[in-house]
């Protein structure tokens, strides 16, 4: 069997994209698959720990710099080393990921003429909601669509968005739900193990937001529903696990962090104990976590007030774990959440729900067993990572076969 060469681009080599596209360098089956990686180092240096099991595993990694913010300069640079790589590795299917990567990396392929192009966006750049040029994004989606063959929807309610936002043609959009493998060891010997970690008694209520400290995910609102949360239970305990990208934003939100807390954020650091927030809210910051997907365990409920979301792994990894969620109803949340059966879901920016359904969770315990129950069997029925990479498979097998097909027939 010919094996079929595929390129990965991405530039927002963090959180759920480097996941994404790692599940699928390293768990695609190699016989099949020449695989290499395209990534930038720039957001995350430390991203570089994470290239050795690549490599290891036999994927070739080219690291090409590109920037998040719109950069003429850097941008053609980028766009001209992809395109040498592209001309030096005839590759079948360039794979691109998130927006700048997902630019750049499908005009390199168009003007290359690359067989096969797939894009994953994850989220859509004019979903965000702290820039004023989301309609500049939107147009530059549409333009790229028509660079690609297949773009990859990782929900029904994202392919909605898609349609809704007038991005492509129906038939060009796919959708492949991210999926997960269950936890290394079970959740009950996770969390006595993670609890211990964090000083929690077996009977504390213990609350958490794992992810980004960015606009996206509403860091403020989770802060805010905190500080009711701790007025009502004081004996509760409230931890931040994620770093901060985005100083302006650490800047603006209330209360302002400490110096002790903001080092650990801004600095990407584990502490050797947890810091706390502030004076004023003694939630504990646990910062970057690389063992987040298991850490998860040792807490009652996970929150996500995202403002918007493409599907979240942190989402899939609590429900696994038989951590209940609330989350905020966006996409992506309210694919995977059955509000009431298997999680909870509260409007964006609506505090007062998401305290109302925290508190129900920690003070029903019959409830929240219920909940936990549902949300392990709800992963493990519609989004297993062995279900993720058989989809993509598919679409990869697909995709070339069709490039084949239109190159026999314009002969």
């Amino acid at each position: 069997m010919t094996q079929i060469k595929v390129l990965e681009v991405l530039e927002a080599n963090t959180g759920g994209a480097r996941k994404h596209v790692h599940q699928l360098l390293l768990g695609l089956d190699h016989e099949r698959f020449d695989l290499h990686l395209a990534c930038s180092l720039e957001r995350d240096p430390s991203a570089e720990d994470d290239l050795e099991p690549l490599r290891a595993a036999g994927v070739r990694v080219t690291t090409v710099p590109m920037v998040r913010r719109p950069s003429p300069t850097a941008d053609l640079r980028a766009l001209r080393q992809l395109g040498a790589l592209m001309r030096s590795h005839h590759y079948d299917l360039v794979h691109t990921h998130a927006s700048k990567a997902g630019f750049l990396g499908r005009l390199a392929a168009h003007r290359r003429k690359i067989g096969a192009v797939v894009h994953t966006p994850h989220t859509f750049p004019f979903e965000r909601v702290d820039t004023l040029l989301r309609p500049i994004y939107r147009a530059l989606e549409r333009l790229a669509a028509g660079w690609a063959d297949r773009i990859v929807m990782l929900t029904p309610s994202q392919h909605h968005t898609a349609l809704a936002n007038r991005l492509c043609d129906e038939d060009r959009l796919v959708v492949v739900e991210n999926g997960i493998a269950p936890p290394t060891a079970e959740p009950e010997a996770l969390r006595r193990q993670y609890r211990e970690q964090l000083g929690l008694a077996p009977d504390t209520p213990a609350v958490a937001l794992i992810g980004r400290v960015t606009p996206q995910k509403d860091v403020q609102a989770f802060l805010s529903v905190a500080q009711d949360l701790l007025r009502v239970l004081p004996h509760a305990r409230v931890f931040l696990v994620g770093g901060a990208d985005n100083r302006a934003y650490l800047r603006s939100l209330r209360p302002r962090a400490s110096d002790e807390a903001w080092r650990v954020l801004e600095g990407g650091e584990t502490p050797s104990s947890p810091v706390e927030w502030s004076p004023d809210l003694p939630l504990q910051v646990l910062g970057h976590r690389t063992d987040a997907a298991e850490l998860v365990a040792a807490f009652d409920t996970v929150l996500l007030p995202s403002r918007y979301e493409g599907l979240p792994y942190s989402l899939l990894e609590a429900m696994v774990c038989g951590v209940p969620v609330v989350a905020s109803d966006v996409t992506g949340n309210r694919d995977v959440v059955r509000h009431g059966q298997c999680g909870l879901l509260a409007a964006p920016g609506d505090l007062r729900d998401f305290a109302r359904w925290t508190l129900k969770v920690l003070t029903e315990p019959d409830f929240r067993t219920q909940l936990s129950e549902q949300a392990r069997a709800r992963v493990a029925d519609s989004f297993t990572e062995a279900g993720f990479l058989a989809r993509m498979t598919d679409l990869y097998a697909s995709a070339v076969e069709a490039a084949a097909l239109r190159r026999k027939w314009t002969r």
